[in-house]
């Protein structure tokens, strides 16, 4: 069992980011199958309530054996998405991914950014980590501009999920 890193809860100035709970399936499902996402994004037959589900319960066993993982992102105590740090195979070599995916309601208003910025803190800071990667489909320009607005670097193009995915980098 890892040690309790007190980061259970984070908040900035407009969320809260939690751990992910069970109750948490239906908005994650109602976030992830959104139309509105671009099939060229993420597609839509990976975009189900199932996979939705099985996303939750990976996360909630992330928290489980690390201690850190992904937050449910809250705003006014609703749940419009999910944002944080996770372990994982990131073009063929294990690393410590930062991830995002918010409501579509949502886009556009800086949370991404925002809640990314406070897992970059807590990855540096309290986890001391060396190092942090992000990935997204190289068509996903509101994500890459995400990755650099938090000062990441391009540093490969790789094939996910069949589909091209541009890698980026922070150091400490």
């Amino acid at each position: 069992m890892p040690s309790d890193f007190g980061i259970d809860r984070i908040a900035t100035a407009r969320l809260v980011g939690r751990r992910p709970e069970p109750n948490d399936a239906a908005a994650f499902a109602r976030i992830l199958t959104d139309a509105r996402v671009a099939e060229e994004a993420w597609p839509e037959h990976l975009r189900t309530a199932d996979r939705a589900r099985e996303m939750l319960k990976d996360m909630i066993a992330h928290w489980e054996r690390w201690g850190f993982g992904p937050w449910t992102v809250l705003l006014d105590g609703e749940v419009i998405g999910y944002d944080g740090l996770r372990h994982a195979d990131v073009a063929g070599r294990p690393a410590i991914e930062l991830m995002w995916f918010l409501d579509a309601d949502h886009w556009g208003q800086g949370y991404a950014t925002e809640m990314a910025r406070e897992a970059l803190r807590v990855a540096f800071e309290v986890l001391e980590l060396d190092r942090v990667v992000a990935e997204t489909v190289d068509v996903n320009h509101a994500s890459r501009a995400v990755m650099e607005k938090l000062g990441m670097a391009h540093v490969d193009t790789v094939m996910h999920a069949g589909l091209p995915h541009v890698v980026y980098a922070l150091r400490r």
